[in-house]
C-alpha cells in the first residue's frame, strides 16, 4: 500500500484530497502547521489507520526532511493562497510558496511523483483563450509566487504542475473567499449581491474534480506526456453575470450590478484544457449542482467570512 504526503491537507482541497486518497486504497501523510484554518475539520479521519497527521512547516528544512521520509509521492498544496492573503502577509507568501517548494524539491527522492498545486493565476491579465504556452503575466503576488515556484518543479524528473481554475464547492474546511463560494455566502446571508465588471468572465473547478486530478497525477505520471497542464472545464468558464443570475434564481437574493468600481481581481480570460483532457483527464462535477450545495452548506453552517 503507497504512501502520499500532502501538504497542507488540512485545508479546503486537502480535506477533501485526504478522504479520497483513503477511499481509493492510500495511505495518506497530512501535514499542515494550521495557518489559518482549525483542526476540527480532520478528527473524522483519526480513526482510520491509514491516516497520519504531522504538525508540519514547509518552510522548516528538519521538519520538511521528516515529513518526506518513507513517502511514495508527494501533493504539495501548502501555500499561502489567494491574493488578499499574499498582499496582507508578502514576505510569508514568498517564503512558503518559494521557500517552502524548494525544500521539499531539495528532498524528495527524485523517483517518486511529485504533484504542485499552481494556478492560473500565473495568466493575470490576458486576452483571448489560455493555453499552457500563453505567456505568464501575473498582476499578484500570489501569481508570481507560483509561476517562481512552477519554474523550480519542472526542472525536475516525475513531476507535474497543474494551473488549476478557481476552485468552489463544498469542503469539510470550506473558503469562503472564492469567488462562486463568496456570491453565494453573500446571497445566503445578506439576500443581496453586488456585482463588479460582471462580464468579466473566469473559469472553475469543482474541490472534487482538484482532488481527482491530483489522485489522476499521482498514478499517471509516467505516462504524461507533458509537465504543466491547465485543470479545469471548458464548461465551467462562465461570466460574473452567469454565476449571480443562477445564484439569485436559486436563493432569491436581490442582484445589484455596478456600474461604478472594479473588483481588485482584474483577471478576464478563458482557459484550454485540451492538453489533460488529451491525457484521459476530464471534469465531472458542474457549476449548477455546486452552486446547490453550497447554498444548502452555507445556510447550515456558521462562518465566518475572511474579511469580516
Amino acid at each position: 500500500m503507497k504512501k502520499i504526503l500532502v501538504t497542507g491537507g488540512g485545508g479546503y482541497v486537502g480535506n477533501v484530497l485526504c478522504r479520497d486518497l483513503l477511499s481509493r486504497g492510500y495511505k495518506v501523510r497530512c501535514v499542515d502547521n494550521f495557518h489559518k484554518q482549525g483542526t476540527d475539520s480532520l478528527l473524522a479521519l483519526i480513526p482510520d489507520s491509514h491516516f497520519e497527521f504531522m504538525r508540519g512547516d514547509v518552510t522548516n528544512e528538519e521538519s520538511v526532511k521528516e515529513m518526506v521520509d518513507g513517502v511514495d509521492g508527494i501533493i504539495h498544496l501548502a501555500a499561502i493562497v489567494g491574493f488578499p492573503d499574499c498582499k496582507a502577509q508578502p514576505a510569508l507568501a514568498k517564503a512558503v510558496n518559494i521557500e517552502g517548494t524548494e525544500n521539499l524539491l531539495k528532498v524528495r527522492d527524485k523517483d517518486k511523483p511529485f504533484v504542485f498545486a499552481s494556478t492560473g493565476s500565473i495568466y493575470g491579465q490576458v486576452t483571448g483563450l489560455c493555453t499552457e504556452e500563453s505567456p505568464s503575466n501575473a498582476v499578484s503576488l500570489y501569481g508570481i509566487t507560483k509561476r517562481v515556484a512552477e519554474e523550480m518543479v519542472r526542472e525536475q524528473p516525475n513531476t507535474v504542475s497543474y494551473r488549476f481554475a478557481t476552485g468552489f464547492g463544498v469542503s469539510p474546511s470550506l473558503r469562503v473567499c472564492l469567488l462562486v463560494n463568496d456570491f453565494v455566502y453573500q446571497a445566503v446571508t445578506q439576500n443581496c449581491l453586488t456585482i463588479f465588471q460582471a462580464d468579466f468572465r473566469r473559469t472553475f473547478i469543482h474541490v472534487k474534480d482538484m482532488s481527482r486530478a491530483f489522485i489522476f497525477g499521482v498514478e499517471n505520471i509516467d505516462n504524461f506526456q507533458h509537465n504543466v497542464y491547465n485543470v479545469g472545464s471548458n464548461s465551467l468558464n462562465w461570466t460574473k453575470r452567469e454565476l449571480a443570475e443562477y445564484i439569485s434564481e436559486h436563493t432569491g437574493c436581490i442582484v445589484s450590478y455596478a456600474e461604478i468600481g472594479e473588483d481588485l481581481d482584474q483577471r478576464d480570460y478563458e482557459v484550454d484544457y485540451s492538453r489533460i483532457n488529451d491525457e484521459g483527464f476530464d471534469c465531472i462535477y458542474n457549476m449548477q449542482d455546486g452552486i446547490i450545495e453550497l447554498i444548502k452548506a452555507i445556510a447550515l453552517v456558521k462562518i465566518r467570512h475572511q474579511y469580516e
